[in-house]
């Protein structure tokens, strides 16, 4: 199991134009000792892309990012969307897959309660 994060570092790539959701100003945050692709979204902070998280922290405890929009849901966090030019930025990132067209940001308290309740789900 990974360590809850004690501190976030935030380091800024600069590919910065304005959007109408949130910022398309990349920052690489240090987030339970690995490195996640953020974008500022007003209101929110910063928020970690979803599927690279899940590919890092979780794949291991849920079968697919299925399982975890519904956890999402149960747990009433709700991620929000990329919009196109964000999703642009984390492919050439290798954040995600090339072919992949969506993409949803979460922020990492939401991240911990989801990671807290994969990790602690009992199967029967």
């Amino acid at each position: 199991m990974h360590a809850p994060p004690n501190n976030i570092n935030n380091n800024t790539t600069n590919n910065s134009s304005s959007t109408g959701r949130g910022s398309s100003q990349v920052q690489i945050l240090e987030y339970r000792g690995a490195q996640l692709a953020a974008f500022i979204v007003e209101g929110r902070g910063p928020l970690i892309c979803l599927p690279q998280a899940f590919e890092l922290f979780l794949k291991h405890f849920v079968g697919g990012l299925h399982t975890v929009y519904t956890k999402l849901k149960r747990l009433e966090i709700q991620p929000v969307v990329c919009n196109v030019e964000q999703v642009r930025i984390l492919r050439g990132l290798g954040a995600i897959q090339p072919g992949v067209n969506r993409c949803k940001l979460i922020a990492p308290r939401e991240f911990d309660i989801l990671y807290a309740d994969c990790t602690t789900s009992r199967r029967v």
